[in-house]
């Protein structure tokens, strides 16, 4: 492996030659023999063709019984074998070609994918550095994979190779011939490819604003988004933003092209001179005499061939563009391979936490930000007792749980488990530990069963239990109701599929939670848990979690008092500190933040119920 990176760094194409022995040794050993058998079958049929235009006049005089006719007819089966042959090859290379480039982007999307997911925390994904680089080893906005180059690159050594018998016979003739011809051209091709790669290299760096153009034409396509742009009209704006990103895009690569073309005007004219050259001294010597009308085409025929030392088709492109990505994605494993060896915690996480979770004078930011959203932290997470967290927008309530969960580790101070530092936990075994619901939490579009078995895998296949999640999570009903219970997908873009109000996917998304909680998980995490309800189904599911998880240690953010106050503590966090602590009467009589929150959104309630059940 290591290698194979620096094969990358200094050859590229190599490196992609590398990955093919991969797709299988078969069809490698016979791509390579098509490959090697292409020139041998071109020069035949060039010799061929030759050899039968030198054998008509011959033949006409003396007709098909003739010597001259015996040897057009032989040039004629010669040539119709050397076609056969060559076209057959040609399918056949195309077809391999095919399989050899989904096989390898098969296995480089696998260890791309196998990279992303392999650290335990998430800050990777949070960091626009790296989602560019991402979005590179995924080809957005060219489309050409290292797999499409691996074709390309077969082709291309069809093509180069092609040149060998043109050169060899132009050379029998006259030995500089080739030289000249062929130091033109690929001079000329020399320049071509720098000017083909300059423009490459100009997308690849506009990856970030190309992602960008990209991030509204997939808006534009989803359903959740379909609503709101056509109540308002978004459609035009849309379109507009996305053309005016991926402009911006082509105006630097058309900028890049236009500087690049002056430089083509010395090997241009170089070849047209060398190609008159040998035009002008084939011709010479064929109107002379000096070589016979068979080898006169043979020789205008290589010089034909010669200039696919110049062709720069889509194979040429596509091979640039792809082997342009290949260092990228050894860059992300490499990334990737270091974000796991600094989580690196290996002390078992099994029981925690007995007494605390503790922030000690934690400091964060998240990646390429300065903003800090805490600094100097402290807090206590008392094991076995409910915690409430709340605090206006943006005051660190959700990020309070990624560092509990170990998604992203403090820039500075520690983060203490029954006095251990969760660094020094197995992050994977940690994370076990913690069942946790997001305000965006993820609505995956497979079964109800999938969906609620995704908290605990080690229980995703005993029904019983699933249903008592679903039960306790007050989903039972939603789940009766559904065409096929357990089985029905949630999702409207599969058959026989439908989808869930945002109280029902709430519901869904707690049994998920409550699922791993009876699989041993020691914290429950719920963030904004049942926004999307109204303030006696939250109050009357809270009661539930109250009886549900004696024991096991409760930290809820949510903005709504009929579900902080019944925690056994409540803590306030406001510019990144924790500036109250205590019970929720506790908190009322000291008539600070608490208090004036309480107050204000007691005041929204008229209905007497709904007045009850925020004020208890």
């Amino acid at each position: 492996m290591t290698k194979l990176r620096d094969w990358v760094r200094t050859s590229p194409r190599l490196a992609l030659l590398k990955l093919y022995p991969g797709v299988g040794g078969g069809l490698f050993a016979t791509l390579v023999a098509l490959v090697v058998i292409s020139p041998l079958l071109s020069l035949t049929f060039t010799l061929a063709s030759g050899r039968l235009i030198g054998s008509i006049p011959e033949a006409v005089r003396g007709g098909w019984d003739s010597s001259g006719g015996a040897r057009m007819t032989t040039a004629l089966t010669v040539l119709g074998i050397a076609f056969v042959l060559q076209y057959a090859a040609e399918g056949l290379r195309e077809v391999l070609q095919w399989v050899a480039a989904r096989r390898i982007d098969r296995r480089l999307k696998a260890r791309v994918l196998d990279a992303t997911l392999s650290p335990s925390g998430v800050a990777h994904l949070e960091d626009p550095e790296i989602l560019d680089k991402i979005a590179i080893t995924r080809a957005e906005g060219t489309g050409i994979t290292p797999g499409i180059a691996a074709g390309g690159m077969v082709q291309v050594a069809v093509n180069r190779l092609a040149v060998v018998p043109p050169a060899i016979l132009l050379g029998t003739f006259r030995w500089w011939l080739p030289l000249v011809v062929g130091g033109a051209l690929i001079w000329m091709r020399k320049v071509m490819r720098a000017h083909l790669m300059m423009t490459i290299s100009a997308m690849i760096d506009q990856t970030s604003t190309l992602r960008r153009s990209l991030y509204f034409v997939d808006l534009a396509l989803q359903p959740t988004a379909a609503k709101e742009m056509r109540i308002f009209g978004l459609g035009g704006w849309l379109a507009d933003r996305y053309r005016m990103h991926y402009l911006s895009v082509l105006k630097v690569v058309w900028s890049k092209r236009a500087s690049g073309q002056r430089r083509l005007v010395p090997p241009i004219l170089a070849c047209g001179v060398a190609n008159a050259i040998g035009y002008l001294t084939i011709v010479g010597a064929g109107v002379d005499g000096r070589i016979t009308v068979a080898r006169l085409v043979i020789l205008l025929s290589s010089m034909g061939g010669m200039r696919m030392i110049l062709a720069i088709g889509n194979e040429d492109v596509n091979l640039e563009k792809g082997v342009a990505i290949l260092p990228t994605i050894f860059e992300v494993e490499q990334l990737m391979a270091e974000r796991r060896e600094a989580i690196d915690g290996t002390l078992p996480s099994t029981g925690l936490p007995a007494t605390a979770v503790r922030f000690e004078g934690v400091c964060f930011h998240y990646p390429r930000s300065e903003h800090e959203v805490y600094a100097g932290l402290d807090l206590e997470i008392r094991a076995g007792e409910s915690l409430a967290v709340v605090g206006v927008n943006g005051a660190g309530k959700t990020t309070l749980v990624k560092l509990l969960a170990r998604l992203h580790d403090p820039t500075a101070g520690r983060i203490t488990v029954d006095g251990t530092d969760l660094r020094d936990l197995d992050p994977d075994e940690w994370q076990r530990r913690v069942a946790a619901i997001f305000q965006d939490f993820t609505k995956y579009e497979v079964s109800v069963a999938d969906n609620v078995g995704f908290g605990a895998l080690e229980l995703a296949g005993d029904r019983d239990a699933l249903v008592d999640a679903a039960e306790q999570a007050g989903a039972t009903e939603i789940i009766d109701g559904l065409g096929k219970g357990w089985d029905t997908i949630l999702s409207r873009r599969f058959t026989d599929g439908t989808d869930l109000s945002g109280g029902q996917w709430q519901r869904i998304a707690l049994a998920r939670a409550l699922l791993a909680v009876h699989n041993g998980a020691g914290i429950l995490v719920l963030d904004e848990p049942t926004a999307n309800l109204d303030v006696r189904a939250e109050a009357e599911i809270y009661d539930r979690f109250l009886e549900l998880t004696k024991g096991v240690t409760t930290v809820v953010i949510s903005h709504r008092f009929s579900t902080v106050r019944r925690a056994d503590r409540i803590v306030v966090l406001d510019g990144g500190q924790v500036v109250e602590d205590g019970t929720h009467d506790d908190l009322l009589a000291a008539g600070g933040h608490y208090a004036r929150m309480f107050q204000l959104q007691a005041a929204r309630f008229t209905d007497e119920t709904e007045l009850e059940a925020i004020s208890g």
